[in-house]
Formats: structure tokens, C-alpha cells, sequence
């Protein structure tokens, strides 16, 4: 009996592995061509690290699935939501090699003038925000895909001429997810940065600052 558990058992873990759809980047000529090996490892494990989260959430096997229920999740929540927590995010984000940083994101500490609690704060030096970068290897990889693709075309443009994605763009992703094949590398990379990229608001960062202090 004790043996039959022991092969039940594997035979199910083997199946949920083998139903876990693994994106082979590589498979992307326009990102071979811009990216070297070890940027597309840290590519890799960009969406390793959100592929996980996704399927954690939504206790899903196929992560092309999982994104598309987080992204549903999002866009009947009215709440905002923030993907994942920023501690756990930027300890991973932290933890990859600079340059497989700096190809996607940089940090930043403009927060710019806003009030909080009747203070009034200019650019507070204990709060930090992740940014997509409007010039970087992968602005360069997404106009590389617009001679093809209208959509990344579009983002790359807002990204060149706004310096980030406007709020409407943003919304017309999350709520447009089903009109994307998460299986096709180009698309679950965006998806992956996407959902990486969303901050908490300030008041957020602030609120979790001063509980901590």
C-alpha cells in the first residue's frame, strides 16, 4: 500500500509539472538579437519569479492560465491591487545582476511634492519607486517588435514620448489579458514586467513606512 501511495504520488507530481508551461525565450528572435546571455537569464528569471506568484494565487497548474485569472482578478477588483508585496518584489528585484536590472527598470526616489497626514513632503529620501525605463534594451526590444505588432509598437511610443504607461493604456491591458497567448514569449515577458511593475501608491508606501518605524 505504501508503495502504490509513493507512485500515486509521483505520477500526480510529474503531471503537475509537465502541465506547467515553461517559456523558452530564446525562442524570440527579435530578443536574442537585442539581449545578451546573461540578460535573457535574468529575463528568465524575471518570469520565473512571476510565474510562481500567479500560480500561487490562483492555485492554477498552467501559468498561460493563472496570468489570465490574476489578470480577471484585478479588473472585477475595485479596489486597487497590488500585485505582490513590495519587501518580497524588490528583495527579488535587488538580488539580480545590475545590468539584468537596469535592461527593464531603474529605482527612483522622485516622489515628487504631495501631502500626507497634514505634512507636506518633497521627495522623501526613505521612499522608493520602481520604474520602467523610456530608453533601455528593452524599449529597444519592444521597437523591435513593433515593425510587426501595432500593440508593443504603441507602448513603446507612449514610453518614448510620455516617459511611461498612461493610466488608459494600463487598463486596456488588464482588461483586454484574453486577447494575449501568455504561451507566446513576447507577451508573458510584458505581462510578467507589467505586473512587477505596479507600485503601491504613496500613501501606501507611507502608511507601511511609519507602522514599521
Amino acid at each position: 500500500m505504501n508503495k502504490l501511495i509513493i507512485i500515486l504520488s509521483f505520477l500526480l507530481a510529474t503531471t503537475q509539472l509537465s502541465s506547467q508551461k515553461k517559456i523558452d525565450l530564446t525562442s524570440d528572435e527579435s530578443l536574442t538579437k537585442i539581449f545578451n546571455k546573461e540578460e535573457i537569464e535574468g529575463l528568465e528569471s524575471i518570469v520565473r519569479f512571476v510565474d510562481n506568484m500567479v500560480l500561487k494565487s490562483t492555485s492554477e497548474n498552467n501559468p498561460s492560465n493563472a496570468y489570465h485569472l490574476y489578470f480577471e482578478e484585478i479588473v472585477q477588483t475595485p479596489e486597487y491591487i497590488v500585485p505582490f508585496k513590495e519587501v518580497t518584489k524588490y528583495q527579488f528585484l535587488k538580488n539580480l545582476d545590475s545590468t539584468q536590472l537596469t535592461i527593464v527598470w531603474r529605482f527612483s526616489q522622485n516622489a515628487g511634492v504631495f501631502k500626507y497626514r497634514d505634512s507636506i513632503y518633497r521627495n522623501p529620501d526613505f521612499i522608493t519607486f520602481l520604474e520602467i525605463k523610456p530608453f533601455s534594451k528593452y524599449m529597444d526590444y519592444l521597437k523591435d517588435l513593433g515593425k510587426n505588432d501595432p500593440y508593443f509598437k504603441a507602448i513603446q511610443q507612449e514610453f518614448d514620448g510620455a516617459g511611461n504607461l498612461m493610466a488608459g493604456s494600463a487598463a486596456w491591458f488588464e482588461k483586454n489579458h484574453k486577447s494575449f497567448d501568455f504561451d507566446i514569449p513576447k507577451n508573458r515577458l510584458w505581462a510578467a514586467i507589467y505586473l512587477l511593475s505596479n507600485e503601491e501608491t504613496i500613501e501606501m508606501k507611507l502608511d507601511r513606512y511609519y507602522k514599521n518605524k
